[in-house]
């Protein structure tokens, strides 16, 4: 049966699209809001959904199921709902919630197992009710979703030689994607079964242009000054087809793969350069791998480096100084000299300027 893109609001499945131009991807879906918060942005008619374990809704909205709507939906980075279900702690529902259901909710869980059905109802009594509903659910399909998470890692590993195998490195990921399904290495091929794909047409595109009038549009076209994007969309209500539809958009798309953090290992996609070896995930401690990492590679340079180890030793000795003596005007004005000396050395050695052995001496004699 065709699916067809809903005009309204609608209280149940899952949509999403994909706009690889700007490297974004939108979804639909009913959401509970417990324990999550949303940003929303009125201008652009999209809204960004993140984890807050202390959200607080009114009481009248606890157990209340919020519509979805096509035409005001939640963004994200292109992949990242491929990312989030790769990176997901499923071990127990707390944690699945917190790394992935919170901001997707269960409708995709509805055609995971053709023998297990539930409906999730429009109002609960309030949170504590919805919580209890969903963990059931969870309970009941965890070795389904696990199984999924576990076949989705072989498959990307494989795909994009997350392991740098020699015999893959000639291949691009869209060949080992062909291949993985043709030969049917792992269960793959079977996970689109319930995804339907709804073309895009101008039919679609009454309510994103109804404010125009007939002429205004006709002149649009005619001048080329207004440009409508065909964009398809996937519906489905099961998380293993929506995961393979992202894959697959994924893999067509050049210079955009799928890396592991050599930090944390979870993967990612890679922000600014392809040769990123570190996530840009905030971790407990507030940072990012990539900025722990840079500053892991910056301290093993300075153990490669005497001119920048020299360096770095003296700017504490001196900084420490200086705040032990804070009425020492003086010597605070002396460090602020020095500093500014020892920076242009130092940037003269980074740009090649000036070899290590000529700043390391030139430390040595401006301690």
């Amino acid at each position: 049966m065709k699916a067809n893109l809903p005009e309204n609001k609608f209280f149940d499945s899952f949509y999403i699209w994909f706009n690889k131009d700007k490297k974004q991807e939108y979804y639909a879906t009913p959401m509970y809001f417990y324990q999550n918060d949303t940003k929303v942005d009125n201008d652009e008619r999209i809204a960004e959904i993140f984890y807050n374990k202390k959200a607080k809704v009114e009481k009248s909205e606890e157990g209340l199921k919020f519509p979805g709507n096509t035409y005001f939906p939640y963004n994200e980075k292109f992949g990242m709902f491929l990312l989030r279900f790769l990176n997901a702690n499923l071990e127990t529902f707390e944690t699945a919630y917190e790394t992935f259901f919170f901001a997707y909710g269960f409708e995709l869980l509805k055609e995971l197992d053709e023998e297990y059905t539930f409906e999730l109802k429009g109002k609960y009594k309030d949170n504590a009710e919805y919580i209890s509903k969903v963990t059931k659910i969870y309970s009941d399909l965890q070795y389904q979703i696990q199984e999924i998470q576990q076949e989705l890692t072989f498959a990307v590993n494989y795909i994009y030689n997350i392991e740098e195998k020699e015999e893959l490195k000639e291949y691009t990921p869209s060949q080992r994607f062909a291949v993985y399904l043709i030969k049917r290495k792992g269960e793959l091929y079977t996970y689109n079964k319930n995804d339907n794909i709804i073309r895009d047409s101008y039919s679609n595109k009454y309510l994103e242009f109804m404010g125009d009038s007939e002429e205004k549009l006709l002149n649009s076209l005619k001048d080329n000054s207004m440009f409508v994007s065909m964009i398809d969309t996937h519906q489905s209500n099961d998380l293993s087809s929506i995961c393979y539809a992202v894959l697959e958009e994924l893999v067509k798309t050049a210079n955009y793969p799928i890396k592991k953090c050599q930090n944390c290992g979870m993967y990612f996609i890679p922000s600014s350069r392809l040769d990123e070896i570190y996530c840009d995930y905030p971790k407990a401690n507030g940072k990012t791998c990539r900025a722990q990492g840079a500053v892991q590679a910056y301290n093993e340079r300075l153990k490669q480096n005497k001119a920048l180890a020299e360096y770095r030793r003296l700017y504490q000795q001196k900084s420490m100084a200086v705040g032990r003596n804070k009425d020492n005007k003086q010597m605070k004005k002396d460090f602020d000299e020095w500093k500014k000396h020892a920076k242009v050395q130092v940037n003269k050695l980074k740009h090649g300027l000036l070899t290590e052995d000529e700043v390391y001496e030139w430390l040595l004699n401006n301690k």
